[in-house]
């Protein structure tokens, strides 16, 4: 896909708000999740639910929980309490590399690159780690992120900003039903991270996985996602409209540590 033919996407879609959630059961569901480590409590119950095409904006202060929730979501950590369902089935007690082969597929906030590797060839390794399941070639994907120059070139010779989009493109050549993006602008300038904003509505547009999103920017998180979900202290404070989200006193203090 051209740049050109993105941007048309992206304008097609940004009017996009809150697109409604198909019958049946969601990509993602999460329900009463808790999880502690050494006796502390990082997750109280946690509750999540993000719908096809959907761009779930996961907010709150350090140390709120967001990272440990997308961890248990992928499988890095296992739960002590609740469950995962990937539409509509329960995957909780699967190791991470299952869940990948069937579909959640994410990013970290360290890349997880192969420096000597090309760029295709980092995410050909995205392609062949879920078995090939993926329904498109990696030129497809390397063209949809703006890569295809670079197709070539290694990794570790690039500009930061041009490797996260490769990791990007090869958490998108397994095939996505869920994706996870953990801090996809940490590093960016400004100029990149308004790069990422439009590359994440385009994912959503041709790719129409359900998107749950952290990152501290907050004009990036709340310009891209349908909604948001606000933690503190590993519990939800507050959930829906991006723009509602920081008119609520709870949210207000928690980010200013008041209590």
């Amino acid at each position: 896909m051209s740049p050109a033919a993105s941007e048309a996407t992206i304008a097609s879609k940004a009017g996009q708000t809150g697109p409604a959630l198909p019958e049946g059961s969601p990509p993602l569901e999460v329900r009463g999740l808790v999880k502690r480590f050494a006796g502390v409590t990082a997750l109280a119950g946690v509750d999540l639910r993000a719908g096809r095409r959907e761009i779930l904006g996961l907010v709150g202060p350090n140390g709120s929980g967001k990272t440990t929730l997308m961890n248990c979501i992928s499988g890095v950590h296992r739960l002590d309490e609740g469950q995962v369902l990937l539409q509509g089935e329960e995957i909780s007690g699967r190791p991470s590399r299952a869940r990948a082969r069937q579909g959640i597929c994410r990013t970290f906030q360290n890349l997880k690159l192969f420096g000597e590797l090309t760029v295709w060839e980092n995410v050909q390794v995205g392609a062949n780690a879920v078995g090939g399941r993926g329904a498109r070639p990696v030129p497809d994907w390397l063209d949809l992120l703006r890569l295809g120059p670079v197709a070539d070139a290694v990794v570790r010779s690039l500009p930061y900003g041009y490797q996260r989009r490769v990791e990007l493109a090869r958490a998108l050549a397994g095939a996505p039903e869920v994706l996870l993006l953990d801090e996809p602008a940490a590093g960016l300038n400004d100029e990149e991270t308004a790069e990422l904003r439009e590359l994440v509505l385009t994912v959503r547009a041709e790719v129409g996985c359900a998107i749950v999103i952290i990152d501290h920017d907050m004009d990036l998180v709340t310009g891209v996602s349908d909604r948001v979900q606000v933690l503190d202290e590993g519990r939800t404070l507050f959930e829906g409209d991006p723009r509602a989200a920081f008119t609520e006193q709870a949210v207000v203090d928690a980010y200013l540590g008041e209590s």
